[in-house]
């Protein structure tokens, strides 16, 4: 291993992070912006894993390929690729370390190498996992990118025919449930009209596959989706279809009847939709039977009165939605390794408790959501917690609620 680089890992922590203002920009960070300049100015699709620039921080690869260092000059501000501690001439292995390292997620194996098999699909698995993990930890925004990459790859494969024909409908279930993964991150990121494109790819796949639990998780996100860009119409149409079928399962027709009552908030008809929520929270109260999917677990009490609560305090009744939102901010706190929802519930709750002027329960909300402010990347979180540090008027607070309020401020990326 060569000595290490440390120009460069210098460079990186003398530029702010977007996501954490007043921190380094983390390895995380800086791939992600890597792979995104390269779209911007290449448009092709790069993958920079953060462990591959840990190589070049520690010295392992000493000069990355061409493209990486013109968008790692581009990033961190450098005029030249000495003042990144990057070698003018590149050894034969620097050469093929970087190459190999550069495509993670096996694209390039899909055109080049034998054709993909059970083991290709199982890794799709394993992705999916992990992704899931990451997300629930972490947040989106530290991987959304990397998960629509992966499942592009996995579409390439479909075109291109490489498979062996025993996996074909094992790779199109995989790749549909990738894209759900993925679909479900844009929303999250409030990338919108990215998540409707691509929810309608996975669920052609899903459907191709005879996949029919993959296509109703995709159409239940489709609907929360479309409720955020305003598409209340069309959510309603999605839920009704199926919150009203009996051969359902019971925790599928749940979420559904979920995503209808929001859509009726949203249009006004609240008596409407508190019976659709009624109607989940019996649902729910059941239990798990054989016939819920596996992906049905997070379908509980909680979900409904998060969303109930919702209803409310965007109705403009924050006091009404109180009990509801501090019902499912303290289920989250009893779920492990979950802290995506932790972050969220608490900044839903934290929002509406500074409507209805609850500074006392806003104070203690608060300190618990600022240690978790640039710890989960969550534009939709982030985007709640802009909207509730904007309802404070000017009038005097109490000292700790108004310092960590300013401190919650200055952590938020800006919109």
């Amino acid at each position: 291993m060569g000595q290490p680089n440390e120009s460069l890992r210098e460079a990186r922590s003398r530029t702010a992070s977007r996501r954490a203002p007043g921190e380094p920009m983390s390895r995380s960070e800086l791939a992600s912006a890597v792979s995104s300049w390269l779209w911007r100015e290449t448009g092709k699709r790069h993958d920079l894993d953060p462990h591959l620039l840990a190589k070049w921080e520690r010295g392992a690869v000493r000069r990355p390929s061409a493209p990486y260092r013109a968008a790692l000059r581009a990033v961190l501000g450098a005029s030249s690729d000495a003042e990144l501690g990057f070698p003018e001439t590149p050894s034969a292995a620097d050469e093929i370390s970087a190459e190999a390292a550069s495509d993670p997620t096996g694209s390039g194996a899909a055109e080049n190498g034998p054709p993909a098999d059970a083991d290709f699909v199982a890794s799709l698995h394993g992705a999916i996992a992990q992704f899931v993990r990451m997300d629930s930890l972490l947040g989106s925004g530290e991987v959304v990118d990397a998960v629509v990459r992966r499942f592009r790859d996995a579409q390439r494969v479909l075109a291109s025919g490489r498979y062996r024909v025993e996996v074909e409908r094992d790779l199109e279930a995989a790749t549909a449930e990738l894209g759900e993964v993925a679909g479900w991150m844009l929303i999250d990121a409030q990338r919108d009209e990215e998540a409707r494109l691509l929810n309608a790819e996975a669920l052609m796949l899903a459907q191709i596959a005879g996949d029919t639990s993959m296509q109703w998780f995709i159409l239940s996100n489709q609907a929360l989706a479309s409720t955020h860009c305003g598409r209340h119409r069309e959510s309603l149409r999605i839920a009704q279809r199926f919150s009203d079928d009996e051969r359902l399962p019971g925790r599928v027709r749940a979420l559904f009847d979920v995503r209808r009552a929001r859509a009726l908030g949203k249009l006004g008809a609240t008596s409407d939709a508190e019976r659709a929520f009624d109607r989940a929270r019996a649902t729910v109260d059941d239990g798990i039977s054989e016939r819920d999917p596996a992906w049905t677990w997070w379908v509980d009490e909680q979900v409904v009165s998060g969303h109930q609560g919702l209803m409310y305090a965007r109705a403009g009744d924050p006091v009404r939605a109180l009990p509801y939102l501090a019902e499912s901010a303290e289920g989250a706190a009893q779920v492990a390794d979950y802290r995506w929802g932790l972050y969220i519930h608490r900044a839903n709750l934290f929002d509406a408790l500074l409507a209805a002027r609850d500074l006392g329960e806003a104070e203690r909300t608060a300190l618990e959501i600022f240690p978790m402010v640039g710890q989960v990347a969550s534009a939709a979180t982030e985007a709640v917690l802009h909207r509730a540090v904007s309802r404070v008027p000017g009038e005097a607070l109490p000292s700790t609620l108004s310092d960590v309020l300013d401190h919650i401020r200055h952590r938020l990326p800006p919109r």
